[in-house]
């Protein structure tokens, strides 16, 4: 399964497992950031080990997680 990456500014991980997220995460992160495609949504939907796992995906390479101004529960702001 893959991730979809929208517009370069967003990557959708609903059809992706827990486990995958964990495989993949920190290097879409890397790539879209070498990209130029910062800040990005990460779209997780809304179950709390996803989000979790987002997180703890940026914060270990060095990025910030928030959620995005429009009040969305199930994306998070990856800076």
């Amino acid at each position: 399964m893959r991730a979809i990456l929208n517009n370069n500014n967003e990557i959708d991980l609903h059809s992706l497992t827990h486990g995958e997220v964990e495989d993949k995460l920190e290097n879409w992160l890397i790539l879209q950031y070498n990209l130029g495609n910062f800040p990005i949504h990460v779209i997780t939907g809304n179950s709390s080990r996803m989000k979790q796992l987002v997180e703890l995906s940026a914060k270990r390479r060095g990025f910030k997680t928030s959620e995005p101004i429009m009040y969305n529960s199930g994306v998070i702001l990856v800076s």
